[in-house]
């Protein structure tokens, strides 16, 4: 049962059903012994059980003889921007945009990028049941970082003239800091939720689809410049623009592209953004540099590739000029650089042709069958691009992904077509063929 809290690069799991305090404490011990440092940043998020799975995450740091540094209920940029500015490796209590029931952890390297083969080596740990209390026990000591996190990105932000936005924040953590970082700007918001609920006001936090419909309509009400979501703990930021249009990350990518690079700059993408993103950097002259879906992957080759910029559709952006890590609050701070400069994006993205593409994510029951699934997709289609996790195939110039989700029982179909009608028709073909294959594996 504990090996199913282990994703690819994180923990999740239903809290007390699969994830609980005595759990907790197990990976904070094991996050002491493989991170070998003499201090671990902790920060949470906001959910109603984050606290209690925090207090035990951090006896289990201190039983390994390690002491913490805790810098509070925070968004996840703030934790990780904590320890890469202090050069410490850190953990972050948080499900990201998981339903309210989940809890988990991410765990950060010194220099702001997330474990990968360390994280295997807690999951090692952990299952082994081998744990010992350290004679000398670990102390915690309490430290704000907003101030500091302010004084850096500061640096970067110029805001030269009137900016108004909305903010869909779902009740989440950004709510403690969003106020005061938009003030310290002179940033005109508001904020869609804006009182904190451990539950989330009983929605999934994923910024998508039908639950930025209160967002779209608020910016074209106001007049905004733009609107902006954020998943549960705010590493994501999904932008809506001026006329109340979801932008997907491809597109929002597309002018950060435009206007926070130079020829000859590196970018990394993942498989699924858009041909258009694509032919924009190219015809920018910029390198770009490919990788598989996953934050912890992409950070690793924004710092290896010295990228200035990474994208994800999922709406996970990388300012590489700055630090390896997705910041959904430095994303918001960005743009309104951006449109402070008498810049309209449905301007600038009329001009792009780009292919109508959607992304959904299919039930499989549980993680067993989202594996047996695509492997049977890799056995249909040969001839397909082999990704890490699934495979992309082409059908002439349209594309079709299907991937396993790393943090939820799901496979990811995300298409690519050249009109609306044609991707209605990929979109029900896939997703018909992989709901069979769901119910084949589950016999």
């Amino acid at each position: 049962m504990i090996e199913r809290i282990f994703r690819a690069y994180d923990v999740r799991g239903v809290y007390r059903k699969e994830l609980n305090e005595e759990i907790a404490e197990k990976i904070g011990y094991a996050t002491a012994i493989v991170a070998e440092s003499e201090e671990l940043v902790v920060g949470r998020d906001t959910r109603y059980h984050s606290p209690s799975l925090t207090q035990a995450l951090i006896k289990g740091i201190n039983d390994a003889g390690c002491d913490v540094i805790f810098v509070g209920a925070n968004p996840n940029p703030l934790v990780y921007y904590a320890c890469w500015s202090k050069h410490k490796p850190g953990i972050y209590a948080t499900a990201s945009h998981n339903p309210p029931e989940y809890g988990g952890f991410k765990f950060i390297r010194r220099d702001g990028t997330s474990f990968i083969e360390e994280y295997r080596k807690i999951r090692e740990i952990v299952l082994s049941e081998k744990f010992e209390k350290f004679k000398k026990l670990g102390s915690v000591k309490e430290e704000s970082v907003l101030e500091s996190y302010l004084e850096t990105v500061g640096r970067y932000i110029r805001v030269e003239g009137k900016v108004k936005i909305v903010a869909e924040t779902f009740g989440g953590a950004v709510n403690l800091v969003l106020p005061k970082i938009l003030n310290a700007f002179n940033i005109e918001f508001e904020i869609l939720h804006p009182e904190i609920r451990g539950d989330f006001y009983g929605l999934r936090p994923e910024p998508k689809g039908e639950n930025l419909q209160q967002l779209r309509q608020k910016v074209v009400e106001k007049g905004a410049d733009f609107g902006v979501a954020f998943d549960g703990d705010a590493d994501r930021a999904v932008f809506v623009d001026d006329k109340g249009r979801e932008l997907s990350g491809s597109l929002a990518g597309i002018v950060f592209t435009k206007y926070l690079t130079k020829e000859g700059d590196t970018i990394v993408l993942t498989y699924d953004t858009s041909t258009a993103l694509k032919e924009v950097a190219e015809n920018k002259g910029l390198n770009i540099v490919w990788s598989r879906v996953g934050h912890g992957f992409i950070e690793e080759k924004v710092r290896d590739h010295k990228a200035v910029l990474g994208i994800e559709q999922s709406s996970h952006f990388y300012f590489g000029f700055l630090y390896p890590f997705s910041d959904g609050v430095l994303s918001t701070l960005l743009m309104a650089s951006i449109v402070s400069q008498e810049v309209k994006i449905s301007e600038v993205l009329e001009k792009i042709k780009a292919r109508p593409m959607e992304k959904i994510y299919i039930n499989a029951v549980n993680d067993h069958i989202k594996k047996k699934v695509i492997k049977k997709i890799e056995e249909m289609y040969p001839s397909a691009e082999k990704l890490e996790d699934g495979v992309k195939i082409y059908i002439g110039d349209e594309w079709v992904i299907v991937r396993e989700s790393q943090t939820m029982p799901e496979v990811n179909l995300v298409v690519e077509a050249r009109d609306e009608k044609r991707l209605k028709e990929l979109v029900d073909e896939y997703s018909k063929l992989i709901g069979k294959l769901v119910k084949e594996a589950s016999i």
